[in-house]
């Protein structure tokens, strides 16, 4: 019986049944999502400037620049002290010490050194005596301060100097720096032996050197 209600409730209209279309709810709109904070470009740091490099200072050049074409000595002369000799080219011995002349009449220029009249240091070694006959520079303990050396060379230009100074000094204890070291302008060295006499060695004790320096043309 419920039943038959239930069918006859259902079919009692003669209008068609028409179906409800029913809206669909809407879909909740998505979550809102919290947007990421984008980081700030980064400025770029200026580079820092290189410090300038301080310049090294400049060390005044001693170096002695030895002109191999300048004119060799042929003739040293010293009025003041009667002194007046040839000049030959000497070089070293075996055992390194510089040569001698074997005429002692004669002079001898160390062509290891400098020219003189060049830049640097010359020197000029000779005899004091030999053989019972004075040697060419004999007279060399009579040189003083203020005299003048004049020397003669190869291309006929004559060269002089002033004396510095004088000086003997033991030989086992020569003023190997003062006599060969570098100077700036150019100097001159007049050696010979001096002092007392070594009957057992046949040699002076000591040495007698001048120095001198040139006078301006």
């Amino acid at each position: 019986m419920g039943a038959g209600v239930a069918v006859a409730l259902l079919g009692s209209s003669d209008e068609p049944v028409r179906e409800r279309t029913v809206a669909a709810a809407p879909s909740p709109p998505p979550p809102l999502r919290a947007e990421k904070e984008r980081p700030k470009p980064r400025r770029a740091k200026p580079k820092p400037k290189p410090k300038p490099k301080p310049k090294p200072k400049k060390r005044p050049d001693l170096k002695v620049r030895v002109d191999r074409n300048a004119a060799s000595p042929v003739a040293v002369s010293v009025r003041s002290a009667g002194i007046a000799a040839p000049v030959i080219p000497l070089g070293l011995q075996r055992n390194g010490e510089i040569e001698v002349p074997k005429n002692i009449a004669e002079a001898g220029w160390h062509k290891g050194g400098s020219e003189p009249g060049e830049r640097g240091a010359a020197m000029i070694t000779a005899h004091v005596n030999g053989g019972g006959r004075d040697g060419a520079f004999a007279n060399l303990t009579s040189v003083g301060k203020g005299d003048e050396i004049r020397v003669r060379r190869r291309d006929r230009t004559t060269v002089a100097f002033g004396v510095e100074r004088t000086e003997r000094v033991p030989k086992d204890d020569f003023p190997t720096q003062r006599v060969y070291g570098k100077t700036r302008l150019p100097t001159l060295r007049l050696v010979t032996c001096g002092g007392s006499f070594d009957s057992g060695s046949g040699h002076y004790r000591d040495n007698v050197i001048v120095y001198a320096k040139r006078l301006p043309s």
